[in-house]
């Protein structure tokens, strides 16, 4: 579980709410602090389930360590009662600031590796 002092709010969220959606713009990072949370990608053939996740993981970190500046990856719907805690975006800007730049250039690439991968393995999972 991350550090409670990154946490500056908690949103609770019903079964069935679309927390975020795919192609919105947002850099708000979440950390999953009970229930689980499906994440989709929409396909020409519909909707392609591709991870569910539970607590003590995070969901908006790719358009975080994008500035914002890509659109949301995907849609992430709760399934049951979900409780997210929203972290402290300056905070977190703050520490990734302080890391090299040869550093963040690797995290960066590790971004559009896995937006990649994950709009890759939509496609597979709809054809």
């Amino acid at each position: 579980m991350i550090d409670l002092l990154y946490i500056r709010d908690e949103e609770a969220h019903p079964d069935g709410t679309v927390i975020f959606d795919e192609g919105g713009f947002s850099d708000w990072v979440y950390v999953i602090m009970e229930g689980q949370v499906k994440v989709t990608k929409n396909t020409p053939k519909g909707k392609v389930t591709v991870a569910k996740l539970g607590e003590g993981e995070f969901i908006g970190e790719l358009e975080f360590l994008d500035m914002g500046k890509e659109p949301r990856s995907a849609t992430v719907v709760a399934e049951g009662e979900v409780k997210l805690g929203v972290l402290d975006r300056d905070k977190l800007r703050r520490e990734y600031d302080s890391l090299s730049p040869d550093f963040r250039k690797i995290i960066r690439t590790l971004v559009r590796r896995l937006r990649r991968i994950t709009l890759q393995a939509a496609s597979l999972a709809s054809s």
